[in-house]
């Protein structure tokens, strides 16, 4: 063998050593899931909706009866607890009574406390011409169950997370959720007026009234059927 047979023997030898080398350092791929890693995935918080309503029929003369009005109350109280707008006042298609007697509890809803862009009357010809149905729908979160302790903690070589690991975070963050839904996605903001806003400001430190006056005798009635 000649000396540059040599040289280039020693060469390729010295390839392949290094090839073995970076080989022998290249990591499997991982099969790590992202629940063993991130414990929002592990621990996810859930939405569940529900529709909430009551009837009120009235006592026939366009009034309400005493039990109706403790009713009413009681309701709005809940849809302000953990209800989302709007809260609907469904009647029938009984002509001017239904709609004057709906028009009545949406007074009486917005005398709880109740801003009047949020309580809307609907109309549904399916409907019994007697009485009104108030609905609204309802959000709530649905936590994760913690105390999962079926794995030793102590020895972990994979320096991996517990089993256990984010459960009361994520458990205390959907009990303090002031308004479940907003897990479902961003709220769109509305398109910002800035004349019609500084008009506001500038009324609101003279002290006048900063919004429009409403006649109480409008109501529009609304087909839910649509």
């Amino acid at each position: 063998m000649t000396t540059h047979q040599f040289i280039n023997t020693l060469r390729l030898l010295a390839v392949l050593a290094l090839g073995g080398l970076v080989a022998a350092c290249q990591y499997p791929d991982s099969t790590t899931t992202q629940e063993e890693t991130d414990y929002r995935a592990r621990y996810p918080i859930g939405v569940e909706s529900e529709v909430v309503q009551t009837v009120i029929h009235g006592t026939g003369s366009g009034a309400m009866t005493t039990a109706e009005v403790a009713l009413l109350h009681d309701f709005v109280d809940a849809y302000i607890k953990r209800g989302q707008a709007p809260l609907l006042v469904t009647t029938g298609a009984g002509g001017a009574a239904s709609e004057d007697f709906a028009a009545m509890v949406q007074k009486a809803a917005i005398d709880r406390g109740l801003a009047r862009s949020e309580v809307l009357v609907g109309l549904d010809p399916t409907l019994a011409d007697e009485g009104v149905i108030l609905s609204f729908v309802s959000y709530t979160a649905v936590v994760p169950e913690c105390g999962y302790w079926y794995e030793e903690s102590s020895t972990d070589f994979a320096n991996a997370n517990s089993v256990n690991f984010g459960c009361a975070t994520q458990h205390n963050l959907g009990l303090m959720l002031a308004d479940p839904s907003d897990l479902y996605g961003k709220t769109q903001m509305d398109p910002r007026d800035g004349q019609r806003t500084a008009i506001v400001i500038d009324l609101f430190r003279r002290g006048e009234i900063t919004g429009a006056e409403h006649n109480e005798s409008e109501t529009s009635i609304v087909d839910i059927t649509e």
